[in-house]
């Protein structure tokens, strides 16, 4: 049960007992993950082609913006 804060209450050795049972007992019958789902992303793993044109078009970006702060820098100072 969680809590109206949000948070839950800590586990009992009663509870902490039955969960350790429950796992043990489950040990052995089927195939587990190679990864535990704690450090699963949920991402596919990223292409090194796709990458290398996101590099590309950040940097064309980047131009892009410097020069548009560069042209609007020289019309506020000719002003």
């Amino acid at each position: 049960m969680v809590s109206s804060s949000g948070h839950r209450p800590p586990v009992t050795e009663g509870v902490a007992e039955v969960m350790i049972k429950d796992i043990k007992s489950g040990e052995g019958r089927g195939a587990t993950s190679e990864v535990p789902l704690a450090f699963q992303t949920g991402r596919v793993p990223v292409d090194p082609a796709v990458l290398g044109q996101t590099r590309k078009q950040m940097t064309m970006f980047g131009a892009f913006a410097l020069g548009v702060l560069a042209l609007l820098l020289v019309i506020w100072w000719a002003a």
